[in-house]
């Protein structure tokens, strides 16, 4: 008969517990839980959430640069006794005010980076909560400048793409009347495209126009999530929690939700198959927003009452399972 050894050239390591450090592709012994363990690539881990420094404004119905990283954020727009302008970008450790929007709204969708952001469609909110704007600005690292209008106005929808390449998905059209529309920006002009499944307000989306992972909602279907191959969505599995008007950020394949209306707490991490409920937020709250990986990302305002909390999340890029036998 066979032995490791004999296969692999070595004993199987024993070891009193796990590793700090592990290294991908692992096999061990856990003498302490008395195991079989291997370390695997990337999925769902522990994480925690750890306070960054304070937006300047608080506001909720906050948008982000979609594709930027937890050390180069940037967030714009949102609500705190009227529709705001204020753009502010964040270094790792505190925000910094830069040059405004031209036009102020709440409840925009977000793409791109610290450098070449897209901030699309949204509400003036005051004093017509049901009026939607059609415009579309970008942004090159100092100004934002106006380009392609929308198709169709929407807000509190998801978002997700760079500055150039982005997706408007779902939202509000009009007075709490949700969709399920869907339209791609291509640097220059907005193009409808498939729909998803159902219609949703207040849902979160991620990665990019061939590659897209949305979820959540305000109202039923409140758990579904659907991915996105650059042409049509599929129903893939539900959230374990609501996550209204919370914050996604990652890819199609590792990604991170968090929050929901009312206000609450509750996290979940996707590994390309399925939710696991991690570690909650320190302070609760909906309406906010998210840049960032999987292992590294950050979340900043939220509501009901406007706010400038900002926490960044961290987690170890790696799962360490039990191996067992069937």
């Amino acid at each position: 008969m066979a032995t490791y050894k004999g296969i692999q050239g070595f004993k199987i390591q024993s070891r009193d517990g796990d590793p700090d450090n592990p290294i991908v592709g692992d096999f061990y012994y856990d003498s302490t839980g008395k195991k079989f363990k291997v370390v695997k690539d990337g999925g769902a881990s522990i994480g925690t959430w750890a306070s960054g420094g304070n937006l300047n404004t608080a506001r909720h119905y906050i948008a982000a640069a979609r594709n930027a990283p937890q050390s180069a954020s940037m967030a714009f727009s949102g609500y705190n006794s009227g529709a705001k302008n204020e753009t502010e970008k964040y270094d790792g450790t505190s925000w910094t005010e830069v040059n405004n929007l031209n036009t102020s709204r709440a409840g925009p969708g977000g793409a791109g980076t610290q450098t070449a952001a897209l901030c699309m469609s949204g509400t003036p909110y005051s004093p017509d909560s049901n009026a939607r704007t059609s415009n579309v600005e970008s942004y090159d690292g100092t100004n934002w400048t106006e380009v392609g209008d929308v198709v169709t106005g929407m807000a509190w929808m998801g978002s997700l793409g760079t500055n150039t390449a982005a997706m408007m998905i779902g939202g509000d059209s009009s007075g709490g009347t949700a969709t399920a529309n869907s339209q791609t920006f291509n640097g220059s002009s907005w193009t409808e495209g498939n729909d998803l499944p159902g219609a949703v307000i207040g849902n979160s989306s991620t990665g990019t126009t061939t590659a897209g992972l949305n979820a959540g909602a305000e109202s039923a279907p409140y758990r579904d999530c659907q991915t996105y191959n650059g042409t049509s969505w599929t129903e893939v599995n539900n959230t374990n929690g609501s996550h209204g008007y919370g914050a996604m950020f990652g890819t199609q394949t590792a990604a991170i939700i968090t929050a929901d209306y009312p206000a609450a707490v509750i996290t979940e991490s996707w590994d390309g198959t399925s939710w696991t409920e991690v570690a909650d937020l320190s302070t609760s709250r909906y309406g906010l927003a998210g840049t960032g990986a999987s292992n590294a990302g950050i979340a900043m305002g939220g509501g009901p009452s406007p706010q400038n909390v900002t926490e960044e999340w961290t987690a170890d890029d790696y799962q360490i399972k039990t191996v067992t036998t069937s």
